[in-house]
């Protein structure tokens, strides 16, 4: 599960929550099902990325297996960090239990209060919490309540009303009980590609004293810049964006060579497996190559036969 971090021998760590204290806009990675895995997170932060949360754990799962700790978590010494570990949990102890087990090798935990798949919704996690702001209370005060290092952080990220007044009720009970920062997705659960509901973002803003994060389609800096300036927030989460462009963040318009040879170097380094390996270079490369070249690179089908095509068609 977790390598071989330990408190004692990771180094100085901020208390996650200095970031946003730093008078600049917190660059984040978001929670991506399969993608915001260890190799990944190693990549984004080389091109300026502030902080990275790990793919959402269902917390009863994690708890109960060590199976599932084995697979779902993994991370390294010192460079990992700052991390978030995201969990699924719609009981206070159980998000509690999760969190003492990631506690000496995370920074923070974010409770998923927006995911809108109807599997989520059914089992009553992710997005169906957002109607049940005393329960996200009381899972947030039991956290702060059971764990004892000040520094780590709980968060939750959420997605917004029809009616917003609901969401900032929900913001300030969570505020109230401890929580770190928010993030709002802004869209309601119902909405997957509509536009995204700055304006609705800006107004939580306003209503918060604490930490607000931006997300919600932003594919390159100049968006996050401009959502910063639109809503306010004291970050912006990216997922896609970071997908397509992992050096997004330190201003590259497309992934740059360099990147994609860094991913190449750290995906074989963590025995990435093949399937995910590739997949992130279809998601890099998407913008930089051409149709006929996708069709010949994306049915490649073992690590040998990528390595051969990088290095015939681009030198790597």
């Amino acid at each position: 599960m977790l390598g071989d971090a330990a408190e004692s021998d990771r180094g100085p760590v901020k208390d996650p929550v200095d970031l946003f204290h730093s008078g600049q806009v917190v660059k984040i990675c978001a929670p991506m099902v399969r993608y915001s895995k260890l190799a990944f997170r190693t990549l984004v932060r080389r091109y300026e990325c502030d902080l990275c949360y790990t793919p959402m754990i269902v917390a009863a799962d994690f708890v109960r297996s060590a199976k599932a700790r084995d697979s779902e978590f993994t991370t390294n010494n010192v460079g990992d960090h700052p991390l978030i570990v995201q969990f699924a949990a719609k009981e206070a102890q159980v998000l509690c239990d999760a969190a003492q087990i990631v506690c000496p090798f995370a920074d923070g935990i974010d409770l998923n209060c927006g995911c809108p798949q109807r599997w989520a919704i059914a089992e009553g996690y992710g997005a169906s919490l957002i109607n049940k702001p005393e329960l996200v209370q009381d899972m947030v005060r039991h956290v702060r309540n059971q764990i004892d290092n000040p520094r780590f952080s709980i968060s939750i990220k959420i997605r917004i009303h029809e009616d917003l007044k609901r969401t900032v009720d929900l913001c300030r009970k969570a505020e109230a009980s401890g929580v770190s920062w928010i993030t709002v997705h802004g869209r309601n659960v119902e909405e997957r590609h509509q536009p995204v509901h700055y304006d609705a973002i800006k107004i939580i803003k306003e209503s918060m004293s604490i930490p607000v994060v931006a997300n919600g389609d932003i594919k390159t800096l100049k968006d996050a810049e401009n959502v910063h300036h639109l809503t306010g927030a004291d970050g912006v989460m990216v997922a896609r964006g970071l997908l397509a462009n992992p050096a997004m963040f330190a201003g590259y318009e497309e992934t740059p060579l360099k990147c994609i040879q860094d991913w190449v170097s750290i995906a074989l380094e963590h025995g990435t497996p093949f399937t995910c390996f590739h997949h992130h270079l279809m998601y890099m490369m998407e913008r930089i190559t051409s149709k006929q070249e996708k069709k010949v690179f994306n049915v490649l089908s073992s690590t040998s036969s990528v390595l051969d095509y990088l290095n015939d068609h681009y030198g790597m």
